[in-house]
């Protein structure tokens, strides 16, 4: 099976994943594909994939899926700054006019995180990050504050010195499904993995503790921040 995965969601999933086909499937080669939800849809569209794990809030067309979990997002800053002191959940008006490092353009969860903060009148900075470890490094360096998948959490914060918040309700999240074309031949099969995704991501560790600040971040130039554009 060739299958595709977005790169925010394979470093977290992934590990559990491999080890759970391994063991249900010990005959069964998987090739990996990692990259953004466009190049995957159209590798998909086009034969090179048999299937993909995106975010279904992305333009993904018509295709088959099952979904294998919701991933909330959730408020990340830099150690010791005011909107990661708060025990309670974060709420939008919180972030108006708060400084937001993202992830760059041809991510989904930027498109995302990006809708939400305009919402909020927050400002985007300059930098863009290729990846969510990037911006958790950023964010702790003391550059801004980001949003992250609740999928990231356990693994960023044991790298960078980060306080996390959840969102209050109705919070922003991402729903993570295997999909694939429609009336694909490998539909039952790809059913049946995705049973054994579900179970795997149900095991990964999540945002269990809401925030992590211990010492002080280190301080960082900031780029000069602009405005996000209504959504």
């Amino acid at each position: 099976l060739r299958i595709g995965v977005i790169s925010t969601l394979s470093p977290y999933l992934l590990p559990r994943l491999t080890a759970a086909l391994r063991e249900a499937y010990p005959r069964l080669t998987v090739l990996w594909a990692e990259d953004k939800t466009d190049s995957l849809m159209q590798n998909l569209k086009g034969g090179t994939l048999d299937a993909a794990l995106l975010a279904l809030e992305a333009h993904i067309g018509n295709v088959e899926h099952e979904i294998i979990g919701s991933d909330p997002f959730v408020l990340a800053t830099p150690a010791g700054h005011p909107l990661g002191a708060k025990s309670s959940p974060a709420k939008a008006t919180e972030l108006k006019g708060a400084n937001v490092l993202l992830l760059d353009d041809g991510h989904c969860f930027r498109e995302q995180a990006l809708a939400f903060c305009s919402n909020a009148k927050a400002h985007e900075l300059e930098f863009r990050a290729t990846s969510l470890s990037t911006l958790a490094q950023m964010v702790a360096g003391g550059a801004g504050i980001t949003l992250l998948p609740e999928i990231a959490v356990a693994t960023e914060a044991r790298r960078a010195e980060l306080a996390i918040r959840p969102f209050a309700q109705p919070a922003p999240k991402r729903t993570i499904a295997l999909v694939w074309r429609s009336r694909s031949p490998l539909g039952p099969a790809l059913r049946q993995l995705a049973a054994t995704a579900r179970a795997a991501y149900s095991h990964v560790p999540a945002a269990r503790v809401h925030r992590r600040s211990s010492g002080k971040p280190q301080k960082v130039s900031k780029s000069p921040g602009k405005k996000l554009p209504p959504r």
